[in-house]
């Protein structure tokens, strides 16, 4: 082969690796293969992002979309509370009521400074204030939160007994868990608007998370995922391809007529990837601002038609015609 051509197998072959390596964090594959090799033991990494199989158990609440997911460590519970909103993100154990009266509350935001978590006591029905600013004290021992575009979660850890008046031990059976969040980053602002919600849940024994969180694929792909998987699988082909090709040729390429079919198949495939780029380029604005699905579609599928003719033309110019110049040196007649 000639330099250029043996470079476009290897350069093929390693932006495959590339896109697979990619794809493989984006679906988070090393830490579900660690999950699986080390079976029933889940790292908890207080980061304000939830791993798969991180936690035992999970509570999600269809109508306001808040989730906690916790799992009993030792003499410890370790959760995260998630919501859609940006602001403060709260979850409260126990009281009596009426309403909040006496609820033990994590509470937490994240600015950009960091994530601010607080240990808070309601005092009222409709209030709280910090543990410590009623002669308790403030018993979390962890905690880190993380703020996107979808929301906000804080993770935190604390111990299951109560060390003042103020704390609600977590004992086996039904407890009172409340959950609430808002738009605002600030402790005491009221959330009149903001999501509730209210469960009595077992925290020692469940409703368990989901089952998928240990499984070695998520139930769904996204579609920048689909489109990296396509791109690396067709890289990986025209790479592995090409590689074996040259591999098994181990000569020089031919001049004369198949040098002339090779440079106009180069051209043609030089516009397809300029087609190629013009359709991901419009699939990913599609993506972004969340077009019609007739544009994503088909945006998507003249790319798909734009690698097809790619891999042809590779096919034809540097396989084919190299297979036909073997055979007639082989003294096979044409």
């Amino acid at each position: 082969m000639t330099p250029g051509r043996d470079r476009l197998p290897l350069v093929a072959l390693g932006a495959g690796v590339a896109l697979a390596l990619l794809l493989a964090f984006t679906l988070r594959l090393p830490q579900r293969l660690l999950a699986l090799a080390r079976p029933g033991h889940a790292a908890h990494q207080l980061d304000g992002r939830i791993a798969p199989g991180e936690y035992q158990f999970q509570w999600v609440d269809p109508a306001s979309k808040l989730t906690f997911d916790w799992s009993i460590v030792g003499d410890r519970l370790i959760g995260a509370i998630s919501t859609p909103d940006t602001g403060w993100v709260a979850v409260g154990f126990g009281g009596d009521g009426p309403l909040m009266f006496g609820a033990d509350i994590v509470i937490g935001y994240v600015d950009a400074r960091g994530a601010h978590v607080e240990d808070d006591y309601a005092n009222t029905p409709v209030s709280h204030v910090a543990d410590t600013a009623m002669g308790g004290r403030d018993d979390i021992l962890g905690s880190a939160g993380v703020t996107t575009a979808a929301g906000t979660t804080i993770e935190f850890e604390r111990p299951l007994a109560a060390h003042d008046s103020t704390d609600q031990p977590i004992k086996a059976g039904q407890t009172h868990v409340i959950a609430a969040s808002a738009e605002t980053k600030d402790f005491v602002a009221y959330h009149a608007g903001g999501r509730k919600a209210v469960a009595l849940l077992d925290l020692f024994a469940g409703p368990p998370a989901a089952a998928a969180g240990g499984a070695l694929l998520p139930d769904h792909l996204t579609d920048v995922q689909i489109m990296v998987s396509v791109w690396m699988a067709m890289l990986l082909i025209v790479g592995l391809h090409g590689v074996v090709a040259g591999w098994a040729e181990g000569s020089e390429a031919a001049e004369g007529a198949s040098a002339e079919r090779t440079g106009v198949a180069v051209a043609l495939i030089a516009v397809f990837m300029v087609v190629e780029l013009a359709s991901l380029a419009i699939f990913a604005v599609a993506v972004a601002r969340a077009a019609p699905v007739w544009l994503l579609g088909s945006s998507l599928a003249v790319g798909l038609l734009a690698l097809a003719g790619i891999v042809v033309l590779y096919s034809r110019a540097f396989v084919r015609w190299e297979a036909i110049r073997t055979e007639r040196d082989d003294g096979i007649p044409w």
